[in-house]
């Protein structure tokens, strides 16, 4: 299908960085060619007028400036249009948080800000940069990718399939009603051309509330009936 203006639906297409367009904490080794073959394609559309690509990430300013330059993949992304942790992100944080951001960095230098990503799409919301129903955000993270989008921008989203992850950790099997991609032209023509279902939030829902309650009971004498619950409802998730 040739892309023109009358059939483009999402204008705004944002990727994230770690575990999808460079290796990250979940996924060790991605495809320099399929990334870099991608971003072509995408960049090209760009050029012609009808999107808009952008890069995001909540990994330290310097870890993310160095990811991105070993990859070779920033001469696709318009300076302006590479979101990174900034100063004024982090003094935008309301006293608490920055304390357990501050708090979190000092734990780990390579602490990831993984909320830094629902900023920027709700920022680009709130200024009137553009409209949700023209926002596409490209991720691979169950929890910091797909809940968090559910619970903060609400705009829709999309998990590499190859990438899929729990809170960093590769995943062995995927979570039904979301919508999956590979990191491929017809993927992502899909994408930008609205060809993808509306996905079903329910299963993702049930599986992170299910998490939640694991671990919030651990350890506890109660732990045990929460096991037998959450794996009774987890099995109908699959």
């Amino acid at each position: 299908m040739k892309l023109t203006a009358q059939n483009i639906v999402k204008k705004h297409l944002f990727l994230s960085l770690s575990n999808v367009l460079v290796p990250g904490l979940g996924l060790k080794e991605v495809s320099k060619e399929k990334a870099h073959a991608l971003l072509k394609f995408l960049s090209g559309i760009e050029k012609s007028g009808f999107i808009s690509i952008y890069l995001v990430s909540g990994m330290p300013r310097e870890n993310a400036e160095k990811a991105i330059t070993d990859s070779g993949i920033g001469k696709f992304f318009k300076k302006e249009n590479i979101f990174l942790l900034s100063k004024d992100y982090l003094d935008s944080k309301d006293e608490l948080d920055r304390a357990r951001h501050e708090k979190n960095v000092k734990d780990d230098p390579d602490f990831v800000d993984e909320y830094f990503k629902q900023h920027v799409f709700m920022d680009f919301i709130s200024l009137g940069k553009c409209i949700p129903e023209e926002m596409a955000f490209v991720g691979n993270d169950i929890w910091f990718d797909a809940f968090y989008t559910t619970r903060f921008s609400k705009i829709d989203f999309f998990i590499v399939k190859e990438a899929l992850c729990e809170r960093n950790r590769l995943m062995p099997a995927d979570i039904k009603g979301l919508n999956y991609v590979s990191l491929s032209e017809a993927d992502f023509r899909k994408i930008i051309v609205g060809k993808f279902p509306s996905p079903d939030l329910q299963p993702l829902e049930n599986y992170v509330f299910n998490k939640l309650k694991l671990e919030l009971f651990q350890g506890t004498q109660i732990e045990n009936m929460v096991n037998k619950s959450v794996l009774s409802k987890g099995n109908s998730n699959k």
